[in-house]
Protein backbone atom coordinates (compact mmCIF):
# COMPACT_ATOMS: atom_id res chain seq x y z
CA UNK A 1 0.00 0.00 0.00
CA UNK A 2 3.36 2.44 0.74
CA UNK A 3 4.65 2.28 -2.30
CA UNK A 4 1.05 2.38 -4.21
CA UNK A 5 0.31 5.49 -2.59
CA UNK A 6 3.85 6.42 -3.16
CA UNK A 7 3.33 6.38 -6.51
CA UNK A 8 -0.09 7.85 -6.66
CA UNK A 9 2.11 10.83 -5.08
CA UNK A 10 4.42 11.12 -7.49
CA UNK A 11 2.25 10.73 -10.25
CA UNK A 12 0.80 14.44 -8.87
CA UNK A 13 3.54 15.85 -8.18
CA UNK A 14 4.57 15.48 -12.11
CA UNK A 15 1.79 17.05 -14.23
CA UNK A 16 3.84 19.19 -16.79
CA UNK A 17 6.90 16.98 -17.22
CA UNK A 18 10.24 19.23 -18.22
CA UNK A 19 12.02 17.60 -21.21
CA UNK A 20 15.76 17.59 -19.94
CA UNK A 21 18.95 19.16 -22.51
CA UNK A 22 20.83 15.71 -22.75
CA UNK A 23 24.57 15.74 -24.19
CA UNK A 24 23.89 12.23 -26.68
CA UNK A 25 21.33 9.60 -26.68
CA UNK A 26 18.44 10.77 -24.14
CA UNK A 27 16.02 7.66 -24.60
CA UNK A 28 16.12 4.11 -25.41
CA UNK A 29 17.18 1.48 -22.82
CA UNK A 30 21.15 1.28 -22.14
CA UNK A 31 22.68 -1.18 -24.66
CA UNK A 32 25.74 -3.91 -25.42
CA UNK A 33 27.98 -2.94 -28.14
CA UNK A 34 31.83 -4.00 -29.04
CA UNK A 35 35.22 -1.95 -29.24
CA UNK A 36 37.29 -2.18 -32.36
CA UNK A 37 39.00 -5.04 -30.69
CA UNK A 38 36.01 -6.75 -30.20
CA UNK A 39 35.67 -6.33 -26.74
CA UNK A 40 32.06 -5.66 -25.53
CA UNK A 41 30.74 -2.16 -24.04
CA UNK A 42 27.79 -1.82 -22.00
CA UNK A 43 26.18 1.51 -22.38
CA UNK A 44 24.38 2.82 -19.15
CA UNK A 45 22.55 6.23 -19.35
CA UNK A 46 23.56 9.19 -16.62
CA UNK A 47 21.06 11.45 -15.90
CA UNK A 48 23.28 14.24 -14.17
CA UNK A 49 23.05 17.47 -12.87
CA UNK A 50 24.14 21.05 -15.12
CA UNK A 51 27.19 20.82 -16.69
CA UNK A 52 29.09 23.58 -14.73
CA UNK A 53 32.04 24.33 -15.55
CA UNK A 54 32.15 20.56 -17.09
CA UNK A 55 32.34 19.01 -14.21
CA UNK A 56 29.93 16.33 -15.05
CA UNK A 57 30.90 15.46 -18.51
CA UNK A 58 34.79 15.66 -16.96
CA UNK A 59 33.60 13.15 -14.22
CA UNK A 60 32.33 10.69 -16.95
CA UNK A 61 35.44 11.08 -19.04
CA UNK A 62 37.69 10.45 -16.03
CA UNK A 63 35.39 7.23 -15.76
CA UNK A 64 35.20 5.86 -19.42
CA UNK A 65 39.01 6.37 -19.53
CA UNK A 66 39.23 4.08 -16.31
CA UNK A 67 36.67 1.59 -17.11
CA UNK A 68 36.65 0.95 -21.23
CA UNK A 69 34.05 -1.97 -20.73
CA UNK A 70 31.75 0.66 -19.73
CA UNK A 71 30.23 4.19 -21.98
CA UNK A 72 28.24 6.10 -20.26
CA UNK A 73 25.73 8.58 -21.66
CA UNK A 74 25.70 11.65 -19.78
CA UNK A 75 22.16 13.11 -20.28
CA UNK A 76 22.24 16.94 -18.84
CA UNK A 77 19.02 17.81 -17.11
CA UNK A 78 17.48 21.25 -16.47
CA UNK A 79 19.20 23.82 -13.49
CA UNK A 80 15.65 23.41 -11.64
CA UNK A 81 16.00 20.39 -8.43
CA UNK A 82 12.21 20.19 -8.96
CA UNK A 83 12.36 19.93 -12.74
CA UNK A 84 14.89 17.10 -12.46
CA UNK A 85 12.14 15.44 -9.90
CA UNK A 86 9.83 15.41 -12.73
CA UNK A 87 12.30 14.44 -15.35
CA UNK A 88 13.49 10.95 -13.33
CA UNK A 89 10.71 10.61 -11.90
CA UNK A 90 8.35 9.89 -14.78
CA UNK A 91 11.18 7.64 -16.68
CA UNK A 92 10.78 5.64 -13.81
CA UNK A 93 7.35 5.77 -13.09
CA UNK A 94 6.65 3.91 -16.26
CA UNK A 95 9.45 1.17 -15.44
CA UNK A 96 11.63 2.43 -18.15
CA UNK A 97 15.26 1.24 -18.45
CA UNK A 98 16.22 4.66 -20.15
CA UNK A 99 17.63 5.58 -16.56
CA UNK A 100 20.49 3.79 -15.29
CA UNK A 101 22.25 5.81 -12.48
CA UNK A 102 21.01 9.26 -11.67
CA UNK A 103 21.69 12.40 -9.34
CA UNK A 104 19.39 12.91 -6.62
CA UNK A 105 18.95 15.72 -3.78
CA UNK A 106 19.33 14.88 -0.25
CA UNK A 107 15.16 14.66 -0.05
CA UNK A 108 14.66 12.52 -2.93
CA UNK A 109 15.26 8.98 -1.04
CA UNK A 110 12.47 8.38 0.56
CA UNK A 111 10.14 8.87 -2.89
CA UNK A 112 12.28 6.42 -5.43
CA UNK A 113 12.75 3.92 -2.00
CA UNK A 114 9.06 3.85 -0.88
CA UNK A 115 8.28 3.48 -4.58
CA UNK A 116 10.74 0.95 -5.32
CA UNK A 117 12.60 2.59 -8.09
CA UNK A 118 16.01 2.20 -6.79
CA UNK A 119 18.20 -0.45 -5.50
CA UNK A 120 20.04 -0.70 -2.38
CA UNK A 121 24.07 -0.54 -2.98
CA UNK A 122 24.79 -3.08 0.00
CA UNK A 123 25.92 -6.24 -1.91
CA UNK A 124 28.13 -4.01 -3.33
CA UNK A 125 29.74 -2.21 -0.88
CA UNK A 126 32.61 -2.85 0.99
CA UNK A 127 32.19 -2.08 5.13
CA UNK A 128 35.35 0.67 4.57
CA UNK A 129 33.68 2.09 1.76
CA UNK A 130 31.16 4.02 3.38
CA UNK A 131 33.17 4.23 6.59
CA UNK A 132 35.15 6.88 4.38
CA UNK A 133 31.98 9.01 4.05
CA UNK A 134 30.61 11.62 6.66
CA UNK A 135 28.00 10.45 8.41
CA UNK A 136 25.66 13.51 7.93
CA UNK A 137 25.34 13.54 3.86
CA UNK A 138 25.44 9.90 3.70
CA UNK A 139 22.34 9.52 6.39
CA UNK A 140 19.92 10.88 3.88
CA UNK A 141 20.65 8.18 1.73
CA UNK A 142 20.15 5.66 4.37
CA UNK A 143 16.84 3.89 4.85
CA UNK A 144 15.24 0.91 6.55
CA UNK A 145 18.81 0.01 7.36
CA UNK A 146 19.67 -0.22 3.91
CA UNK A 147 22.08 2.34 1.70
CA UNK A 148 20.23 3.49 -1.47
CA UNK A 149 22.60 6.06 -2.67
CA UNK A 150 25.85 8.10 -2.26
CA UNK A 151 26.49 11.35 -1.65
CA UNK A 152 29.19 13.68 -3.43
CA UNK A 153 28.41 17.04 -2.46
CA UNK A 154 27.37 18.15 0.98
CA UNK A 155 25.16 21.16 2.18
CA UNK A 156 23.70 21.91 5.91
CA UNK A 157 21.92 25.06 7.59
CA UNK A 158 24.86 26.78 10.14
CA UNK A 159 24.87 29.20 11.94
CA UNK A 160 27.01 32.27 10.85
CA UNK A 161 28.60 35.39 13.41
CA UNK A 162 30.09 38.24 13.78
CA UNK A 163 33.24 37.11 15.41
CA UNK A 164 34.86 40.21 16.31
CA UNK A 165 31.30 41.59 18.21
CA UNK A 166 31.37 38.36 20.15
CA UNK A 167 34.69 38.92 21.24
CA UNK A 168 34.03 42.47 21.70
CA UNK A 169 31.98 41.44 24.75
CA UNK A 170 32.94 38.25 25.55
CA UNK A 171 30.68 36.20 23.74
CA UNK A 172 30.99 32.66 22.43
CA UNK A 173 29.06 31.05 19.69
CA UNK A 174 25.44 30.82 21.05
CA UNK A 175 24.55 26.73 22.14
CA UNK A 176 20.76 27.57 21.81
CA UNK A 177 18.02 29.71 20.14
CA UNK A 178 17.32 31.69 23.68
CA UNK A 179 21.35 32.34 24.20
CA UNK A 180 21.70 33.16 20.66
CA UNK A 181 18.86 36.02 20.93
CA UNK A 182 19.94 37.28 24.48
CA UNK A 183 23.62 37.59 22.65
CA UNK A 184 22.01 39.50 20.06
CA UNK A 185 20.36 41.90 22.51
CA UNK A 186 23.17 42.57 24.49
CA UNK A 187 25.11 43.57 21.67
CA UNK A 188 22.42 45.63 19.82
CA UNK A 189 21.83 47.68 23.11
CA UNK A 190 25.71 48.40 23.67
CA UNK A 191 26.77 49.02 19.69
CA UNK A 192 23.86 51.01 19.60
CA UNK A 193 23.96 50.88 15.67
CA UNK A 194 21.44 51.75 13.96
CA UNK A 195 21.62 49.73 11.05
CA UNK A 196 22.62 46.71 12.62
CA UNK A 197 20.41 43.83 13.33
CA UNK A 198 20.52 40.48 15.42
CA UNK A 199 19.75 38.17 13.08
CA UNK A 200 19.24 37.98 9.30
CA UNK A 201 17.58 34.86 7.34
CA UNK A 202 15.49 34.57 4.21
CA UNK A 203 11.66 33.83 5.70
CA UNK A 204 9.95 34.07 2.71
CA UNK A 205 7.11 31.40 2.42
CA UNK A 206 9.95 28.87 0.60
CA UNK A 207 11.67 25.93 1.10
CA UNK A 208 14.31 27.72 3.44
CA UNK A 209 11.46 29.00 5.70
CA UNK A 210 10.27 25.19 6.63
CA UNK A 211 13.89 24.19 7.57
CA UNK A 212 14.26 26.89 9.57
CA UNK A 213 11.40 26.09 11.26
CA UNK A 214 12.48 22.41 11.85
CA UNK A 215 15.54 23.46 12.80
CA UNK A 216 14.16 25.39 15.91
CA UNK A 217 11.48 22.50 15.89
CA UNK A 218 14.39 19.77 16.64
CA UNK A 219 16.13 21.96 19.16
CA UNK A 220 12.86 22.20 21.06
CA UNK A 221 13.18 18.24 20.87
CA UNK A 222 10.43 17.86 18.86
CA UNK A 223 10.60 15.74 15.37
CA UNK A 224 8.00 15.21 12.27
CA UNK A 225 7.95 11.87 11.44
CA UNK A 226 8.99 8.51 13.00
CA UNK A 227 11.40 5.59 11.26
CA UNK A 228 7.97 4.28 9.31
CA UNK A 229 7.35 7.80 8.26
CA UNK A 230 4.26 8.49 10.39
CA UNK A 231 3.54 11.67 12.00
CA UNK A 232 4.66 12.38 15.49
CA UNK A 233 4.34 16.40 15.39
CA UNK A 234 4.38 17.59 18.95
CA UNK A 235 1.87 20.64 18.83
CA UNK A 236 2.98 22.17 22.22
CA UNK A 237 6.65 22.15 20.36
CA UNK A 238 5.25 23.30 16.86
CA UNK A 239 3.48 26.34 18.72
CA UNK A 240 6.84 27.28 20.66
CA UNK A 241 8.75 27.55 17.56
CA UNK A 242 6.52 29.43 16.16
CA UNK A 243 6.29 31.85 18.91
CA UNK A 244 10.21 32.14 19.16
CA UNK A 245 9.84 32.84 15.50
CA UNK A 246 6.91 35.53 16.15
CA UNK A 247 8.97 37.04 18.69
CA UNK A 248 12.00 37.16 17.03
CA UNK A 249 10.42 39.85 14.60
CA UNK A 250 8.46 41.44 17.52
CA UNK A 251 11.68 42.11 19.13
CA UNK A 252 12.63 45.62 17.81
CA UNK A 253 16.45 45.52 15.48
CA UNK A 254 16.40 41.62 16.41
CA UNK A 255 15.40 40.53 12.62
CA UNK A 256 16.32 42.37 9.39
CA UNK A 257 13.46 44.61 8.37
CA UNK A 258 11.55 42.35 5.42
CA UNK A 259 12.90 39.00 6.35
CA UNK A 260 9.51 37.94 5.81
CA UNK A 261 9.61 38.73 2.33
CA UNK A 262 13.75 37.59 2.16
CA UNK A 263 15.31 35.09 -0.35
CA UNK A 264 19.14 34.28 -0.18
CA UNK A 265 20.31 37.49 -2.24
CA UNK A 266 18.23 39.78 0.23
CA UNK A 267 19.69 38.08 3.26
CA UNK A 268 22.98 37.95 1.72
CA UNK A 269 23.15 41.42 1.13
CA UNK A 270 22.50 42.48 4.69
CA UNK A 271 25.11 39.99 6.05
CA UNK A 272 28.17 41.25 3.52
CA UNK A 273 27.29 45.17 4.36
CA UNK A 274 28.28 44.07 7.79
CA UNK A 275 24.70 44.48 9.42
CA UNK A 276 24.10 41.50 10.98
CA UNK A 277 25.68 39.54 14.19
CA UNK A 278 23.85 36.52 13.18
CA UNK A 279 22.58 34.79 10.57
CA UNK A 280 21.04 31.58 9.81
CA UNK A 281 22.24 30.43 5.79
CA UNK A 282 23.59 27.53 4.56
CA UNK A 283 27.29 26.38 3.67
CA UNK A 284 27.37 28.15 0.37
CA UNK A 285 27.34 30.85 2.69
CA UNK A 286 30.94 31.06 3.89
CA UNK A 287 32.84 32.08 0.81
CA UNK A 288 30.30 35.21 0.02
CA UNK A 289 30.49 36.21 3.51
CA UNK A 290 34.25 36.60 3.93
CA UNK A 291 35.17 37.53 -0.16
CA UNK A 292 37.24 40.75 1.00
CA UNK A 293 36.53 42.37 -1.99
CA UNK A 294 32.92 42.16 -1.70
CA UNK A 295 31.91 42.30 1.61
CA UNK A 296 32.36 44.79 4.92
CA UNK A 297 32.09 41.63 6.77
CA UNK A 298 35.21 39.73 5.14
CA UNK A 299 37.39 37.98 7.80
CA UNK A 300 34.63 38.43 10.55
CA UNK A 301 31.95 36.25 9.74
CA UNK A 302 32.41 32.88 11.37
CA UNK A 303 30.41 29.87 11.30
CA UNK A 304 28.97 27.18 14.09
CA UNK A 305 26.72 24.40 14.36
CA UNK A 306 23.14 25.33 14.79
CA UNK A 307 21.65 25.20 18.22
CA UNK A 308 20.17 21.17 18.09
CA UNK A 309 20.44 20.13 14.05
CA UNK A 310 20.71 21.77 10.90
CA UNK A 311 18.89 20.51 8.00
CA UNK A 312 20.79 18.68 5.34
CA UNK A 313 21.15 19.42 1.68
CA UNK A 314 23.47 18.75 -1.38
CA UNK A 315 23.38 15.60 -3.72
CA UNK A 316 23.87 12.11 -4.03
CA UNK A 317 23.88 9.04 -6.78
CA UNK A 318 21.40 6.55 -7.05
CA UNK A 319 20.78 3.20 -9.13
CA UNK A 320 17.58 2.89 -11.53
CA UNK A 321 15.74 -0.99 -10.17
CA UNK A 322 14.98 -1.13 -14.15
CA UNK A 323 18.54 -0.74 -15.04
CA UNK A 324 19.86 -3.67 -17.03
CA UNK A 325 23.07 -3.21 -16.51
CA UNK A 326 23.25 -2.86 -13.06
CA UNK A 327 26.65 -4.13 -12.11
CA UNK A 328 27.99 -1.11 -14.78
CA UNK A 329 25.96 1.60 -13.13
CA UNK A 330 26.75 0.68 -9.42
CA UNK A 331 30.33 0.73 -10.32
CA UNK A 332 29.65 4.17 -11.96
CA UNK A 333 27.82 5.42 -9.58
CA UNK A 334 30.68 4.06 -6.55
CA UNK A 335 32.95 6.29 -8.86
CA UNK A 336 31.16 9.37 -9.24
CA UNK A 337 30.73 9.77 -5.56
CA UNK A 338 34.16 8.84 -4.59
CA UNK A 339 37.34 10.90 -3.65
CA UNK A 340 38.98 11.52 -7.19
CA UNK A 341 35.40 12.70 -8.62
CA UNK A 342 34.96 14.91 -5.24
CA UNK A 343 38.12 16.04 -5.48
CA UNK A 344 38.03 16.80 -9.44
CA UNK A 345 34.67 18.88 -8.68
CA UNK A 346 36.31 20.84 -6.41
CA UNK A 347 39.01 22.74 -8.18
CA UNK A 348 36.77 23.02 -10.72
CA UNK A 349 33.69 24.34 -8.69
CA UNK A 350 34.66 24.29 -4.88
CA UNK A 351 32.09 21.87 -3.81
CA UNK A 352 31.65 21.03 -0.12
CA UNK A 353 32.93 17.14 -0.02
CA UNK A 354 31.06 14.23 1.99
CA UNK A 355 34.46 12.17 2.24
CA UNK A 356 36.04 12.95 5.23
CA UNK A 357 40.03 12.46 4.49
CA UNK A 358 39.41 15.26 2.17
CA UNK A 359 39.30 18.19 4.87
CA UNK A 360 42.66 16.57 5.69
CA UNK A 361 44.30 16.61 2.08
CA UNK A 362 46.88 19.26 1.79
CA UNK A 363 45.98 20.06 -1.90
CA UNK A 364 42.33 20.13 -0.85
CA UNK A 365 42.91 22.56 1.83
CA UNK A 366 45.08 25.33 -0.40
CA UNK A 367 42.36 25.86 -2.48
CA UNK A 368 39.59 25.93 0.24
CA UNK A 369 40.94 25.92 3.26
CA UNK A 370 37.92 26.82 5.31
CA UNK A 371 36.58 23.66 4.91
CA UNK A 372 37.63 21.94 8.18
CA UNK A 373 35.08 24.92 10.14
CA UNK A 374 32.65 22.95 8.43
CA UNK A 375 33.32 19.57 10.14
CA UNK A 376 31.33 20.26 13.28
CA UNK A 377 28.74 21.70 11.36
CA UNK A 378 27.91 18.84 9.48
CA UNK A 379 28.54 16.11 12.33
CA UNK A 380 25.43 18.10 13.82
CA UNK A 381 23.29 17.79 10.35
CA UNK A 382 20.38 15.26 9.79
CA UNK A 383 18.29 15.09 7.15
CA UNK A 384 14.63 16.43 6.63
CA UNK A 385 11.93 14.42 7.51
CA UNK A 386 12.35 10.99 5.80
CA UNK A 387 8.94 11.04 3.90
CA UNK A 388 7.88 10.34 0.12
CA UNK A 389 5.50 13.05 0.91
CA UNK A 390 8.10 15.80 1.96
CA UNK A 391 7.34 18.33 -0.76
CA UNK A 392 3.77 17.91 0.68
CA UNK A 393 4.68 18.37 3.96
CA UNK A 394 7.22 20.99 3.34
CA UNK A 395 4.24 22.65 1.46
CA UNK A 396 2.11 23.03 4.63
CA UNK A 397 4.82 24.38 7.21
CA UNK A 398 5.68 27.01 4.32
CA UNK A 399 2.17 28.25 4.65
CA UNK A 400 1.79 28.24 7.73
CA UNK A 401 4.08 29.14 9.21
CA UNK A 402 4.62 32.35 6.68
CA UNK A 403 0.75 33.11 7.93
CA UNK A 404 2.27 33.57 11.87
CA UNK A 405 5.66 35.93 10.35
CA UNK A 406 3.07 37.96 8.48
CA UNK A 407 0.65 38.19 11.23
CA UNK A 408 -2.37 36.49 9.58
CA UNK A 409 -2.59 33.59 12.65
CA UNK A 410 -1.26 32.74 15.84
CA UNK A 411 0.93 30.75 16.68
CA UNK A 412 -1.35 28.57 18.30
CA UNK A 413 -3.53 28.20 15.54
CA UNK A 414 -0.66 27.28 12.77
CA UNK A 415 0.58 24.56 14.84
CA UNK A 416 -2.37 23.06 15.33
CA UNK A 417 -3.19 23.16 11.06
CA UNK A 418 -0.04 21.69 10.69
CA UNK A 419 -0.93 18.78 12.62
CA UNK A 420 -4.35 18.36 11.47
CA UNK A 421 -2.78 18.60 7.66
CA UNK A 422 0.36 16.19 8.07
CA UNK A 423 -1.26 13.72 10.54
CA UNK A 424 -3.71 13.53 8.20
CA UNK A 425 -1.45 13.29 5.46
CA UNK A 426 1.14 10.85 6.54
CA UNK A 427 -1.53 8.86 9.07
Amino acid sequence: MKKCLAIIFASALLINLVTACGKGKQTGSSESSSDNKGNSVVTINYYGRPDDKGVESTIVANFEKQNSDVKVNYVELPDSSGDRLKTISTVLQSGDDSIDVFAGDVVWPPIFVSAGWVIPLDDYLKPDELNGYLAGPLSAFQMQGKTYGLPFMADTGALYYRSDLLEKYGKSAPKTWDEMLQTASEILKKEGNKDLRGYSSYWKQAESLACVAIEIYWANGGNIVDENGKSIIDESKMTATLAMMQNMMKTENMTVDGIETFGTAESRAVVTAGNAIFTRDWLSGYAPFNDKEASAAAGKMEIAALPGNGTLGGWGVMVSEYSKNKDAAVRFAKFRASYESQVLANEITRIVPTIKSMYEDKAVLELTPYLPKFIPVLEQARPRPQSPYYAELSGIMQLEIHSVISGLTTPEQSAANIKQQIDALLN
